[in-house]
């Protein structure tokens, strides 16, 4: 989602990306253990990844940049929502539930469920971006208040009956995001220098490990849906989902330096298909078939075929500017380890 690509950058962003839409496509299969726990940190987690390759932009040219955002996020939003609703109309040839699916798109937010479930994770972001490259503009104090304002506002609203009024587009939700978007943003360096130390992930994973050893024995109760605004534990909520992020994001690095992860990278590049069609897919399979068939064919079915999707759509310019959100076949990537990598070899270690 971010432009262009065709500069040397880490592999294991992308990757984290990969593994990020992955567990999206798990907690949507309907295992419910699987969507209570990967909920805890899989938005927090795309959020955070998405602030780590954030550019701040001069107030001067914030409004110009705050239009190209929102025309590169909802483009896709709007060709995927008519494409789900035309496919629906055809099948149905219901004219009202086809407006009725166009007003739901329009307003967003809880509106949208069933195929349409994960559209408000794009409007969301997008205000998140907005919003973050708005509060960038000030000193540093005052961008460290703003956020924390807003991180407080999140809870208070996630605490009273304000958590079930459905504003247009989950705009309050990115009063939360926000928070996440900001640590990958001011992390740029010591997130990067964090994950890479050899201590990391081995002093990280048994405090994970303790989290929901803790969970599952009821010592602690704890719960996040961005979506539903279920976010009432104000310390947890940024302790949890940062701890079991930064733990996914060291493994992941680990994992880069020793295995060819060239295609989660590369996963991790094109997740917008696999975000708007992994519900409809599976939707559509499970209704032919007329049977639910669980977790991983759930998984790997919401991951393939959009994947593919996505390789056939990026063949076509005006298909690849509706449908992912750029002009084509991208660039060839350089990745920092693989470069790496190459150099130890040709050095013949």
């Amino acid at each position: 989602m971010e432009g262009k690509v065709n500069k040397q950058r880490e592999l294991w962003i992308d990757a984290a990306k990969g593994f990020s839409i992955i567990f999206v496509v798990m907690g949507h299969s309907g295992d419910a253990a699987a969507n209570h726990y990967l909920s805890w940190f899989r938005m927090p987690l795309f959020f955070m990844l998405s602030g780590l390759v954030f550019k701040p932009v001069d107030a001067c040219r914030y409004l110009g940049w705050a239009a190209k955002r929102t025309k590169g996020l909802m483009t896709p939003y709007a060709a995927y929502g008519m494409l789900i609703a035309t496919v629906l109309l055809l099948f149905s040839f219901n004219v009202r539930g086809f407006a009725e699916n166009i007003a739901r798109l329009l307003y967003g937010g809880l509106s949208l469920t069933g195929p349409y479930g994960v559209f408000w994770f794009i409007t969301c972001l997008l205000f998140t971006q907005l919003l973050f490259g708005f509060i960038v503009r000030y000193p540093m104090r005052t961008q460290l208040l703003l956020i924390t304002a807003a991180y407080s506002l999140s809870h208070l609203i996630s605490l009273t009956s304000l958590s079930t009024f459905n504003l247009p587009w989950n705009i309050d939700v990115s009063l939360l995001a926000v928070t996440y978007y900001a640590v990958g943003y001011y992390g740029k360096k010591a997130i990067p220098a964090l994950i890479r130390h050899r201590l990391t992930l081995p002093l990280l994973l048994p405090q994970c490990a303790g989290v929901f050893a803790l969970e599952r024995t009821g010592m602690i109760r704890y719960s996040l849906n961005m979506k539903y605004k279920e976010y009432d534990a104000v310390v947890l909520d940024l302790f949890i989902p940062l701890l079991i992020s930064l733990t996914i994001c060291a493994g992941v690095y680990g994992l880069t330096r020793i295995l060819p992860l060239l295609w989660l990278g590369s996963l991790g590049r094109n997740t917008i298909a696999i975000m708007y069609l992994h519900l409809p897919v599976n939707y559509a399979l499970k209704y032919l078939l007329g049977a639910d068939y669980g977790l991983v064919p759930f998984t790997v079915i919401g991951v393939g075929i959009p994947l593919l999707a996505a390789m056939w759509i990026s063949r076509y310019p005006l298909l690849s500017r509706w449908y992912l959100g750029h002009s084509g076949a991208r660039p060839a990537v350089s990745y920092i380890e693989r470069s790496a990598v190459s150099r130890r070899f040709s050095a013949g270690d």
